[in-house]
């Protein structure tokens, strides 16, 4: 059954996929279409009995009517050899894909995302929405767009965009510029002083020019410096976020031995949904 033009939320049914069922159950209630994806890995075939997908049915009900949110319109199974390579097939043409993540405590866990997460990120088959797993309600406040100026935030915008429309949500602009050790004694002195003022507000311009270029004129705008990722969940949790969106380099397995992936980071990171949004090509 296809499930393209349609969210995807992978079903799991342990506490960690609580919260992703909550998102999934806020978009549904807004009027978007949403599948729940239950993926059949080889070594769990031989224990399974019965009508599987009605089972998966009853169990969705029970856990949404838990949470107090709007089941998945339909459900449908995938067999594959992994969890991420079967809600990634299940992924392809649809609008984003929602996955719960391990740490509840993320500031204090060793291993925020989960193995099943941090690969769905590298792959990036369609927009990936992580979800907090204690989330129950989504955040009142409006959607952050995040940007770095660069190509990688065009589809990311174009996604925020679109989404903000359609659920009736304000869009804010963010982005987060070099501190250049602001903290640092070395800053007082008048020389640097002068460079740092004159770095920001030759950001400051960009960040008019970005959302211009964009449509995005009339969102209000938010410059911050310093780390990306401490910045952007501070901001989430101070404007009280429903979402954050975030665009991805789409970094290959060499790439990511040396570079570090904002996007992973954040995902892994912030108390409201983060979605990641992979480049056109």
């Amino acid at each position: 059954m296809s499930t393209a033009s349609s969210w995807i939320v992978a079903l799991d049914l342990r506490d960690r996929s609580r919260g992703a069922l909550a998102f999934a159950g806020w978009l549904g209630a807004a009027g978007e279409s949403v599948v729940g994806a239950y993926v059949l890995e080889p070594w769990s075939r031989p224990y399974l009995r019965g009508d599987l997908e009605a089972d998966l049915s009853a169990a969705v009900v029970r856990a949404t009517a838990a949470l107090g949110c709007r089941s998945p319109d339909r459900i449908v199974t995938e067999e594959a050899e992994t969890a991420e390579a079967g809600l990634a097939r299940a992924a392809v043409g649809a609008t984003g894909l929602i996955v719960g993540r391990v740490a509840s405590h993320p500031r204090r866990a060793l291993s925020r995302l989960g193995p099943v997460a941090r690969r769905l990120l590298r792959q990036l088959p369609a927009p990936v929405v992580v979800v907090p797993p204690t989330l129950a309600t989504v955040a009142a406040g409006p959607i952050l767009l995040a940007t770095d100026f660069g190509s990688a935030s065009d589809e990311a915008a174009s996604f925020a965009q679109g989404l903000a429309a359609r659920l009736g949500r304000a869009l804010e602009v963010v982005h987060v510029g070099e501190d250049f050790y602001e903290e640092d004694d070395e800053i007082r002195d008048p020389i640097w002083t002068r460079a740092r003022d004159a770095y920001r507000t030759e950001v400051a311009q960009d960040i008019e020019r970005w959302a211009a270029a964009h449509g995005l004129a009339a969102a209000p705008r938010h410059l911050r410096f310093g780390d990306p990722v401490l910045e952007l969940a501070d901001l989430a949790e101070a404007r009280d976020a429903a979402l954050v969106v975030v665009g991805s380099r789409r970094l290959g397995f060499p790439a990511r031995l040396f570079l570090s992936s904002t996007a992973s980071a954040l995902a892994g990171l912030a108390a409201c949904p983060v979605a990641v949004v992979p480049p056109r090509d």
